[in-house]
């Protein structure tokens, strides 16, 4: 039996849940397919009006490759829901083969799912796969497999959540195979088989030391996080496997990663570097950060990035870690303030942040400038909470950058319920679904500032200059939005300009042509 696996995905394709899942039916004997359907979400805006569809050309291709197939799997976050529902729609219009849904946005909303697939997939679904996949060959009723949900005559069967893994390390790496593997091509504007070249051209490019990107392969080592978010679904589907008894975070033993790097490293040698894709790298002991370091010096020996949480990063764990060849770290800051920190349930304090934030500057002349995240746009927060945001970042040690994110209630999540409960959700489709994160921060004075600090040498004299809290409260009473709207058109397009022409006198003629070509 052969199944194929359909992923919606960013344009760097790590796509980890169908990777797993295909490695794991492999393992078992199973022929498996993967579609890579990479594109931004860059097209998406606060209007919500806009949804992404596919060329009849490439619906054609996906179907030629489906065909043979006993299941298909179709596995997408939040922001490809309509992606998901128009290639469901086609494949059982067109093909008739069952579809099963996956993913975390699935998961949350499993009756959502069935009102378009023939099933979903409800938490981690490698062992659940298997049992499905083997009782449609044999032809037998699948009623009671854990974690599958679907309809019987118009009733939903809703079977709980997925078994949990509790050792990661007897599942295979995440399937990086080639074969059997298909993107579609931005180049060609359609499907093609998944070479060397292309592996190569989606692998993502993160910055390097003297303007120089390289070529990374992501992975993960654990599964979960330790942190207990109101805004992030993974709280939610911890929160579901704590009720079925099950230990939600858990990660992979050092010597399994390092297997998995040293296999990847020698299959694929033009990867230059490693990106830890993990919530936070920085919550495994100082005694697993020493072997850890050690063996990734010794066998591994590339430029590494990784993420960290102000209670989890310590002096001791840098100093291991920058000695092993780690060259970047992101940290997660969200708020400077209590009432907003609270409600997001962050528990480090302003104090122990700038302690941390210190900590990482000292090695700026051994690491690449920070990434802080910061969450804005909340409705709950004012221009206090904004400015007490504001005073947090004027501490941190320059140079950093900010990862700004518009605050989204993802479905299933605490602050979702919150704000579905007040009133504040209207409409899922246009002010969630198609409403990314990723947007220029809604058009406030406070929140212009903010911004302004995402750029790494930005003069910090100058934001506390407007910062003052007189001037905030003059310039914040008076609707200036069209005044804010053009500021960060000119802002984006200096910085467009300030990229290429760096681009151009470095001679990286590779990035430019990138820029022309981004996945859509």
């Amino acid at each position: 039996m052969k199944i194929t696996f359909i992923t919606p995905t960013p344009p760097d394709i790590s796509s980890f849940g169908v990777r797993s899942l295909s490695a794991y039916l492999k393992q078992k004997g199973y022929k498996t397919e993967i579609i890579f359907l990479p594109g931004g979400i860059e097209s998406l805006s606060d209007s919500g009006d806009f949804s992404y569809h596919y060329d009849r050309k490439v619906l054609g291709q996906i179907a030629d490759i489906c065909k043979g197939s006993g299941l298909i799997g179709i596995s997408f976050m939040t922001y490809y829901f309509d992606r998901g529902v128009e290639l469901t729609r086609f494949i059982k219009e067109e093909m008739g083969i069952p579809v099963i849904w996956g993913g975390i946005h699935p998961t949350l909303r499993p009756e959502e799912g069935l009102e378009y697939a023939d099933m979903v997939c409800v938490g981690e679904g490698e062992e659940m796969l298997l049992q499905l996949v083997q009782t449609i060959e044999r032809g037998g009723s699948y009623g009671n497999i854990k974690g599958l949900w679907f309809k019987d005559n118009g009733t939903i069967v809703r079977n709980g959540v997925c078994p949990i893994i509790e050792d990661l390390d007897r599942l295979p790496f995440f399937d990086y195979d080639l074969t059997g593997h298909y993107i579609y091509d931005i180049e060609k504007k359609g499907i093609s088989p998944l070479d060397m070249n292309l592996l190569k051209k989606t692998m993502p490019l993160l910055p390097y030391f003297n303007n120089k990107f390289y070529i990374t392969y992501r992975t993960m080592t654990d599964r979960g996080c330790p942190h207990n978010c109101t805004y992030c679904n993974v709280t939610e589907l911890a929160r579901m496997y704590r009720e079925n008894k099950g230990r939600y975070f858990r990660a992979r033993s050092i010597n399994n990663v390092i297997k998995e790097l040293v296999t990847t490293k020698k299959k694929y040698p033009f990867i230059q570097a490693i990106q830890f894709f993990d919530d936070t790298f920085f919550v495994r002991t100082p005694t697993e950060i020493k072997e850890f370091s050690n063996l990734y010096k010794e066998n591994i020996s590339l430029p590494f990035y990784c993420q960290g949480s102000p209670n989890t990063i310590t002096e001791e764990k840098i100093e291991y870690l920058v000695d092993a060849g780690m060259v970047f770290v992101e940290m997660g800051i969200q708020s400077g303030s209590q009432k907003i920190k609270k409600m997001y349930r962050r528990t480090e304090s302003n104090e122990r942040i700038i302690e941390t934030t210190r900590l990482i500057s000292k090695y700026r002349n051994r690491l690449f400038p920070p990434d802080y995240h910061i969450i804005i746009d909340n409705p709950w927060e004012t221009d206090d909470d904004l400015l007490e945001t504001l005073k947090l970042l004027l501490k941190i040690p320059k140079p950093y950058g900010l990862c700004i994110a518009s605050l989204s209630f993802f479905p299933g999540t605490e602050l979702y319920n919150k704000a579905k409960g007040e009133g504040l959700i209207k409409d899922e489709k246009k002010e969630i679904y198609r409403r990314p994160f990723l947007l220029m921060p809604a058009y406030k004075y406070l929140n212009l500032l903010i911004y302004l600090l995402s750029f790494r040498r930005f003069p910090k004299w100058i934001i506390r200059l407007l910062g003052n809290e007189k001037i905030v409260k003059f310039v914040s009473k008076r609707d200036l939005r069209p005044v804010y709207k053009l500021t960060y058109k000119l802002i984006k397009a200096l910085e467009i300009l300030f990229k290429g022409l760096n681009a151009l006198f470095t001679g990286d003629f590779k990035r430019i042509q990138r820029y022309f070509h981004k996945v859509r």
